[in-house]
């Protein structure tokens, strides 16, 4: 019996393959397509890029799998900084930013976006987004996850768009880049769910408004939230014509301080009132582009506020000469004499002057010299040059 058995097991993949030839075809035999293919971006395209889209491609890797479509895009900055506080100078290389995106069309309407910075030296900023969104129509999107909150034109622009190398330091600050140690450095992006859409399309293509409404946990990035509130943001963007936005914005909601206010009003892990606001334009005509912000709100009851105002020329083909002023108040409230009495800094004008060579549509290079007028302390001088890749 034990033989019979053995020998019955012996032949069977046999039959089975014997029967499987033999099988008439009922079916169709399907196939999966894949193909990959480039996306050229021209130069006039990449610098007309409308902000409120967050990250752009330039020369994106498509990959199409059957109906599916996987885009591969990202960018490095690397720099070399020049720096005289006082009569102390530093100079050093460093790798800014090595961000890394991939942008999943699961079908026309549902969407997956994906981006990790691999230069961040901190394990929990290494991942900056990742969310799902449905587009019903271009006037409604719905998007859940973690990425940039809708609050001033320079925080929603890519890194690879904006003239300043190092951001202006009060947008960092108004909007929890960097530099506000009540909310922490979570480069101005947070958990949440949005609204956003483009309405009233124009005979040029181009959208009269754009808009975003979104409920944050007001924490910041890679953070469950820390408190009972939520923040709630809203921008607001009219474009009258092509090349021209005007926009507006605002958050509003209940922080949970990382540190101890410099001002004494404010104890780390105390909740308090976090208010922005801002106003803002951008005129994007060739020869010129410009964009210029002003941003208030309030610390508790310390109200501070910040404005900027960014130029570019193109002086012959692929050359920019780029200038800037930057301007910060932490405690609008101070007079001059309790200004200049105070331990630290409470106000700073920062004025750049910079040039920057377009070597292949989103790669460039970049050299500013920048000075900081403190109102306690020493100044500061700094010479920054940036070497941007992008693909």
């Amino acid at each position: 019996m034990k033989k019979l058995i053995v020998a019955i097991l012996a032949i069977m993949p046999f039959v089975a393959v014997a029967e499987e030839v033999a099988a008439p075809v009922e079916t169709e035999k399907k196939s999966l397509s894949v193909s990959v293919s480039t996306l050229n971006t021209s130069d006039s395209a990449i610098m007309a890029t409308k902000p409120q889209d967050g990250e752009k491609p330039v020369q994106p890797l498509n990959i199409h799998i059957g109906p599916s479509k996987l885009t591969l895009f990202g960018y490095a900055q690397t720099q070399f900084d020049m720096t005289k506080i006082g009569p102390e100078t530093k100079n050093s290389f460093s790798m800014t930013r090595v961000i890394l995106m991939a942008n999943a069309e699961l079908t026309r309407k549902l969407s997956f976006f994906l981006m990790v910075d691999v230069a961040s030296t901190q394990a929990p900023k290494h991942l900056h987004e990742y969310f799902a969104q449905y587009a019903f129509m271009p006037e409604l999107k719905v998007r859940v996850g973690q990425f940039k909150t809708p609050y001033t034109l320079e925080n929603i622009i890519s890194p690879t768009l904006l003239g300043t190398v190092n951001l202006n330091e009060g947008t960092r600050y108004m909007a929890g880049i960097a530099g506000d140690p009540l909310y922490g450095n979570y480069v101005g992006r947070d958990v949440g769910a949005m609204i956003t859409g483009d309405a009233i399309k124009a005979r040029d293509g181009h959208y009269y408004l754009n808009y975003s409404v979104g409920v944050f946990n007001g924490a910041g990035m890679n953070l469950r939230d820390n408190n009972k509130h939520k923040d709630v943001a809203v921008m607001l963007n009219v474009l009258p014509i092509k090349g021209i936005t005007l926009s507006g914005s605002f958050i509003i909601g209940k922080g949970n301080a990382q540190a101890d206010d410099m001002f004494g009003t404010i104890t780390q892990g105390s909740d308090y009132t976090r208010n922005r606001w801002s106003v803002g334009a951008e005129v994007n005509w060739k020869p010129l582009k410009l964009r210029t912000e002003y941003m208030g709100g309030k610390n508790g009851d310390i109200k501070n506020r910040a404005f900027y105002a960014e130029l570019w020329c193109r002086l012959f083909r692929n050359f920019d000469l780029v200038l800037d002023y930057d301007h910060l108040d932490k405690n609008t409230s101070l007079s001059k004499e309790a200004r200049d009495a105070f331990p630290a800094w409470t106000r700073t004008n920062n004025f750049l002057v910079g040039l920057q060579y377009w070597v292949y549509k989103a790669c460039r290079i970049s050299t500013q010299y920048i000075y900081s007028d403190r109102n306690t302390g020493p100044d500061t001088k700094a010479w920054v040059t940036q070497f941007q890749i992008a693909f």
